[in-house]
């Protein structure tokens, strides 16, 4: 047995050397509409399937990741990046932005991260009502431009430094690549900041590659109806979703999903959305791993098992995949890697844990903590809870609030809102998102809120960017003295 597993390590070491083969992946962005749940929910994953996607960066899944990945046959999934794989993810972050490794094989990965830019004021309806490309040129700074700027030297580099990289979202702006003076269709040329700026930061549009003439071609994603065919008087068509890509990554074909017979569309199913999706297919030549570990789920309850997935085994002895504390360098658990290429999986009991933050990772033999992601474990009966630091408060001064039990979805939020005797969700006074973390806190200062006069209020937990109320909390402002 001994000699076996040293025969299996010297063997994975070899196979982590070869270079790595081009292979094709099928990268695709799809704006769901509200959880997929506005039409037929099993159309969006029926649309995933027709598409042939290997990755695909799901928009507005409002917490329902984990189903859509279910109707469209894929096995992996992670809710904090919005991101459903055929291949492994693990969630990484880089200069302050967060992205995924997708594992195209054991020691071989891509990166992909996925965006929704918000949508209001929307450009092309500024163009319709009338504005002058100066003021549509500000509002999209003001609005969008701040929003992908993080996203670009980060990524950027890892596509420099040879890893097939992928940017894909509802990006909420048109491209100045359709925009051009040779298009009779738009009012007039516009080099849309968000575009020019993925352009230039070495992001090519993989529609636009596969077809360059946005005349004969124009791509449209919004919208083919709300939903489908109803389209609204004086609404604007355009192409607002994207597969953009950099690094080692040849742009082989890029298909419009859609309903059949919708204009432009290569793949028409019975459609589900008030989008249509881009699935592009590239030649990548995947990248050597970093140490990676990563926890499926990344927040279970206690009692139920959690797998850790990992890549990079084979480059040392004595490695080992660990549960670790949220601090500190000591495991908790431990579990050899005997180096197969085919069995980067580990599976850990949750039952001595006790709920709260951890970290999966990778331990070498001296005892060095590689490549760790965090995972919380929930009490079994746990549900989402929400306070604040005091019941009372004075105008002005800042409101502390503490939440746990939440799902960890990327879009999770607090509200808060005048307390009525029915909630109005969609008339909160200020939101903050959670940062995907199923428990911590937060201080709302007047830069959230404003100067909140006296009177009560109540604090919301909301799911993933959409208005389920989950939990709430009461507080009062009264004026001192």
């Amino acid at each position: 047995m001994r000699r076996l597993a040293a025969l299996g390590a010297v063997l994975g070491s070899l196979l982590f050397a070869a270079p790595a083969a081009a292979e094709q992946l099928t990268v695709m962005s799809f704006n769901v509409w509200y959880g997929g749940v506005q039409v037929e929910f099993d159309r969006i994953g029926a649309a995933i399937e027709a598409s042939g996607a290997d990755v695909v960066g799901v928009q507005e899944p409002e917490g329902q990741l984990r189903r859509i990945a279910e109707a469209a046959g894929m096995s992996y999934v992670d809710e904090s990046l919005h991101l459903i794989s055929r291949y492994p993810i693990h969630p990484a972050q880089r200069g302050g932005i967060r992205f995924a490794y997708v594992a195209l094989s054991p020691r071989r990965v891509v990166a992909v991260s996925n965006i929704h830019l918000p949508s209001s004021p929307y450009g092309p309806e500024l163009v319709r009502d009338g504005r002058t490309p100066a003021q549509v040129l500000a509002n999209e700074r003001s609005t969008r431009l701040g929003e992908i700027r993080p996203y670009l030297r980060p990524l950027a580099r890892l596509g420099a430094r040879g890893v097939p990289t992928f940017l894909v979202g509802d990006f909420n702006s048109p491209s100045h690549l359709d925009w051009t003076s040779t298009n009779p269709s738009v009012k007039y040329p516009l080099r849309w900041p968000v575009s020019v700026a993925l352009e230039r930061a070495g992001f090519r549009d993989s529609y636009r590659e596969a077809h360059p003439d946005p005349v004969a071609r124009p791509g449209i994603t919004w919208t083919p109806g709300t939903p489908p065919p109803r389209v609204r008087p004086r609404e604007t068509l355009d192409r607002i979703d994207w597969v953009t890509a950099t690094g080692p990554a040849v742009t082989l074909a890029s298909r419009l999903v859609g309903e059949p017979g919708g204009l432009g569309v290569d793949v028409g199913v019975p459609w589900g959305s008030d989008h249509r999706a881009v699935a592009s297919t590239f030649e990548v030549t995947p990248a050597e791993a970093p140490p990676l570990a990563t926890a499926e789920p990344r927040v279970v309850r206690r009692g139920t098992p959690v797998t850790v997935r990992y890549t990079d085994a084979a480059r040392a002895p004595g490695r080992r995949v660990a549960v670790l504390p949220a601090r500190g360098a000591r495991p908790i658990m431990t579990l050899p890697i005997y180096g197969a290429a085919d069995h980067m999986a580990a599976i850990f009991g949750t039952a001595g844990l006790r709920p709260g933050a951890y970290r999966a990772g990778l331990v070498s033999g001296e005892g060095e903590v590689l490549g760790v992601s965090r995972f919380w474990v929930l009490a079994p009966d746990a549900r989402p809870r929400i306070r604040t630091s005091r019941r009372v408060y004075a105008p002005g001064e800042p409101i502390r609030l503490r939440w746990s039990g939440m799902p960890g979805n990327r879009f999770d939020w607090i509200g808060i809102f005048r307390a009525r005797p029915t909630l109005n969700v969609y008339g909160y006074l200020g939101f903050s998102y959670l940062d995907a973390l199923p428990m911590g806190s937060m201080t709302m200062t007047t830069a959230d809120l404003g100067r909140l006069p006296p009177g009560r209020y109540v604090a919301g937990l909301f799911m993933d960017d959409g208005y389920a109320l989950l939990a709430r909390t009461r507080f009062k402002i009264v004026r001192s003295g």
